[in-house]
């Protein structure tokens, strides 16, 4: 007897993207040049805030070469606003238009474009150009933003700067709160950076005016999304646009919707009738493409005297900038305040703060690394209030299989794991035990040494389209594709996924050939082109694979099925009594009657030779959505070695346990996880967007001086597996696209902390530097100095 296959799931195959992309060969949008192809320059508000009294292009318009300029009343009078996909819920809009009407709220907010037959003219005509602008008060702290005597920055739609506030919550924190035995609390900020994905920002626009077509290549994870987008804000029809996202260069969150470029150089296509292309260089990313991360924490916990925590409450205002971007404001970090932990009483409030900024949006774990670090920042310190080792307050505390599902007080349902088991295989990985009865120090070089853990939930995917609704956002939980066959015997797969290099390619011919039995070759995925492709939501929020594998197992079942019962009939048997085995059908009982893919499919699309009822064509198209979100866990472990007169601190290991369900391919699953990590380093230790409080400027808006992790900065990373399958999902999936940037801050805060422990050092602050540590170990010495010196001393003083 023949046996279809072992099923692909879980195997490491080549990855489908690699031959092209290795070789050269990809397709970014910067490598789409049609003929007669003009670039568009934009010019940016050199202040945080400003009105623009007047703009004079006329020296600008006889540059030879140049073809149109847009100004503000040009853009107002073709376009609307541009639309938000997941608004802030109970927030009034801020109307944000491609180019800035009367007032700029940000430095790098576009003023003007122009377009000409090269970037190169296109720039010299930009520096023509006469602006007068009038510098009115601008506000870029977070905290400052929200004070009573804080410039209001949409004084139109806002009374203060405050756009809306977001409490969730079950039962009664403040109670609880008085009556623990022990409450810390304290205020953590957390530092504003951005993603640099290795292709910036970039679009193609090409209208076809006898079609009434526009044509819109574009690094996008959401071609669907854009494309409804542009629809929206052009006021043409949906059906008139199509958007294609072939090879994008990483997104991170990034590119998540339309930005003002994409809508003027879709205007400036439309009326010259021409195509227009416009790529973001490094300087405009940092002014003009969401920043992240940038928050205000007050956390605090109680417990009893035994460790039981008897509640949770924070409230955090968290930066948005200037507008709202096509995400808004990070919501996770309310999901999972209470991390994996069994809190039955809590509050969290989002208050939602505008600032003269760049506008924040969607970044690699989307609020849960933010909210991480508070959270288990203060486990560590209730831990040390109590006299208890950390690793036991956290045993105490963690939820345990059997209590799961659980549903946590900010109402997130956690729908299964071992919490435990990741934290137990972490310490003992860093071996917990033997560095606790070692102590800290200090070594022979004057070093202490520290260890730290950080443990975690992250919510991966949306619980449905009805959750999705109650928070006005403009997008599905569910995924959809279509498969299709060929006459060559093979299998065509189209998604409206763009390729963004989490290979997905790899992964959805992985679950077709695995659900069909076909040979894993002859799936052949074509990605991000809404021309070909059903409509769907697209790649983010660790939500891609979740949704995607049941569309992709309900389209290959159908699919299975035909086949068989065409060859079935052709063969003269029974489906019941064949397999599709690599590239035929088989008989499963005589190997030698079988009927090759090839022909079987040839009969279905010529519709020669098909059974009586049997409709002509092979193709099949589902739409999958998750009954629920399913959360992915784990915990991360630290040891570090700190220099207590200098700061200076070295991270010796680091281990991660996680657990994301079932993985469809291991080796693509530890890239995601390590490239995570590495962004998390990233935020955790050195990336920081600073703004010069008094004249409103982004101070290291460069690669010069934005200190990204080099592959020499990052720590050596060990990396540990659980398999828990999520009940939720099919094949028992979680995501695991963000889960690495979620707790590298806290266990390394945490690491060093300890190590200073004698010392009294507490952190507070993202990103951690040697200096931000040094400075922690003076104000502890300061104080101690200070509690301990005699009255008359301190009467002195």
């Amino acid at each position: 007897m023949t046996e279809a296959p072992a099923m692909p799931i879980g195997i490491s195959v080549p990855r489908k993207e690699d031959q092209r992309l290795l070789r050269g060969d990809g397709q970014f949008t910067d490598d789409v040049a049609p003929a007669y192809l003009l670039e568009m320059a934009v010019g940016r508000c050199p202040y945080p805030h400003a009105r623009i009294l007047s703009i004079d292009t006329s020296a600008a318009e006889q540059v030879d070469g140049v073809r149109q300029i847009l100004v503000g009343s040009d853009v107002l009078a073709r376009s609307e606003p541009l639309t938000v996909l997941r608004p802030v819920p109970g927030a009034p809009k801020l109307p944000y238009y491609a180019l800035a009407q009367d007032v700029a709220a940000h430095e790098g907010q576009p003023v003007v474009s122009v377009v000409a037959t090269s970037r190169h003219i296109a720039e010299d005509a930009l520096d023509l150009i006469d602006i007068a602008y009038e510098p009115i008060p601008h506000v870029t702290d977070t905290t400052a933003a929200l004070g009573p005597d804080a410039p209001v920055i949409h004084p139109g739609q806002l009374d203060s700067n405050l756009l809306v506030s977001n409490p969730e919550g079950a039962g009664d924190s403040q109670a609880r709160l008085a009556e623990a035995d022990v409450v810390v609390a304290d205020r953590f900020h957390i530092n504003r950076v951005t993603g640099l994905p290795m292709e910036p920002r970039a679009v193609v626009a090409q209208w076809r005016p006898g079609a009434r077509e526009l044509v819109v290549h574009s690094s996008t994870q959401v071609p669907h999304l854009v494309r409804k987008q542009l629809a929206e804000v052009l006021r043409i029809d949906e059906s008139s646009v199509k958007v294609r996202a072939s090879d994008v260069g990483g997104g991170f969150g990034l590119k998540l919707g339309i930005y003002p470029e994409d809508v003027l150089a879709a205007l400036h296509a439309m009326a010259l009738r021409k195509p227009v292309k416009w790529v973001e260089d490094r300087m405009e990313h940092f002014r003009a493409t969401t920043h992240a991360r940038e928050a205000v924490h007050d956390f605090t916990i109680g417990a009893t005297a035994d460790g039981r925590i008897t509640a949770m409450t924070d409230t955090y205002a968290t930066d948005l900038g200037a507008w709202n971007s096509g995400f808004g404001s990070a919501q996770l970090s309310s999901v999972v305040f209470t991390g994996p932990y069994r809190v039955t009483e809590g509050h969290v409030e989002r208050r939602v703060t505008v600032t003269n900024k760049t506008p924040i949006g969607a970044y690699r774990g989307y609020g849960q690394p933010e909210v991480n670090f508070p959270l288990e920042r203060l486990i560590d310190r209730l831990a040390r209030r109590l006299g208890m080792d950390p690793l036991e307050l956290r045993e105490r505390n963690m939820l345990r299989p059997d209590e799961l599902p659980w549903k946590a007080v900010s109402g997130a349902v956690y729908d299964s794991g071992d919490y435990l088991r990741c934290l137990h295989m972490a310490a003992d990985a860093v071996d917990y035990a033997g560095l606790r009865r070692a102590g800290r120090g200090p070594r022979p070089d004057g070093r202490l040494v520290g260890v730290g853990l950080s443990s975690f939930v992250e919510r991966t995917g949306y619980a449905s389209a009805r959750f999705l609704a109650r928070r006005g956002s403009q997008f599905g939980a569910h995924e959809s594709v279509t498969l299709r066959a060929n006459r060559s015997g093979g299998v065509d797969m189209y998604t409206g996924v763009s390729s963004i290099g989490q290979s997905s390619e790899t992964a959805f011919a992985q679950v077709v050939a695995a659900v069909l039995g076909i040979g894993y070759r002859a799936v052949r995925v074509h990605a991000g082109d809404t021309s070909d492709s059903p409509l769907n939501t697209g790649a983010f929020a660790s939500r891609t694979m979740i949704a995607a594998a049941g569309a992709l197992k309900e389209a290959s079942e159908r699919f299975r099925e035909k086949t068989l019962r065409i060859a079935a009939f052709r063969l003269e048997t029974d489906p019941a009594e064949l397999d599709v085995v690599d590239d035929a059908v088989v008989h499963r009982a005589d190997p030698v009657l079988r009927l090759p893919l090839a022909e079987v499919f040839s009969i279905a699309i010529t519709g020669q030779g098909l059974p009586a009822g049997e409709e002509p064509g092979l193709e099949t198209t589902a739409h999958f959505e998750p009954p629920d979100a399913a959360y992915s866990f784990g915990t991360a472990a630290a040891v570090v070695s700190v220099d207590p007169d200098t700061g200076d601190f070295d991270i010796e290991r680091f281990v991660l346990v996680h657990d994301c369900g079932v993985p469809v391919h291991p080796k693509i699953v530890e890239g995601q996880v390590r490239g995570g990590l590495v962004q998390g380093f990233g935020a955790a230790l050195g990336e920081e967007l600073l703004y010069d409080p008094d004249t409103g400027q982004l101070v290291n808006g460069s690669m010069l001086d934005y200190f990204a992790p080099t592959a020499a900065d990052v720590p050596p990373i060990e990396l540990l597996h659980t398999e828990v399958p999520s009940p939720v999902t099919t094949f028992g999936l979680r995501g695991v696209g963000e889960v690495g940037t979620i707790p590298p801050g806290a266990a390394v805060a945490n690491a060093i902390c300890d190590a200073l422990a004698d010392l009294g050092v507490e952190i507070t602050c993202l990103p951690l530097t040697p200096e931000r540590v040094w400075r922690a170990i003076h104000r502890a010495r300061v104080q101690t100095r200070e509690t301990t010196a005699p009255e008359h001393g301190r009467a002195a003083r």
